[in-house]
């Protein structure tokens, strides 16, 4: 969090956090997991009320101090009866795309997908069974980082007609 250089780091140093109070905030929580090691990044998810959603995704500098927030911290009191989930975070880059036209070829979803969203590395698309020619009306977005599908996903969400 204070005094980062250099790039950010590397797949396997997030965790998610899950089982929060809602009323617990960043200023009770960040202590307690800097106690597994340096803190990169720390996302704690918000209602717009100001009650907090109950999880956080808490990013570490390197892999093993993210392994040692979870021996340390999974199942931890962090208040009289109430214990937090520290799991690893699965940083997915891929979005599903649903309500693709069936004629779309792949060159053109990739092409809509990259004018709509930004760090678009590829789309999986799979053919319809029954003609070969047609897609099945959906595909994978895969992006060049979760932060990049992270924020595509809140782009496209809820209802965005794209086709």
């Amino acid at each position: 969090m204070e005094g980062w250089e250099g790039p950010p780091p590397p797949r396997g140093c997030e965790v998610f956090v899950g089982k929060i109070p809602r009323d617990m905030y960043e200023d009770e929580l960040v202590p307690v997991f800097q106690r597994a090691g340096k803190i990169y990044e720390f996302r704690l998810m918000m209602e717009f009320s100001g009650e907090n959603r109950g999880y956080a995704f808490v990013m570490y500098t390197t892999r093993e101090e993210a392994q040692n927030a979870i021996k340390m911290l999974n199942n931890y009191e962090i208040r009289p009866g109430k214990f937090i989930g520290v799991c690893v975070s699965l940083d997915n880059c891929r979005l599903f795309i649903g309500a693709i036209p069936k004629e779309k070829k792949k060159e053109e979803i990739l092409e809509e997908m990259k004018k709509v969203t930004e760090g678009v590395v590829d789309v999986i698309v799979y053919p319809s069974a029954t003609d070969k020619t047609k897609n099945r009306g959906f595909a994978f977005v895969e992006y060049e980082s979760h932060r990049a599908a992270a924020m595509a996903r809140r782009k496209l969400i809820p209802g965005t007609m794209l086709f």
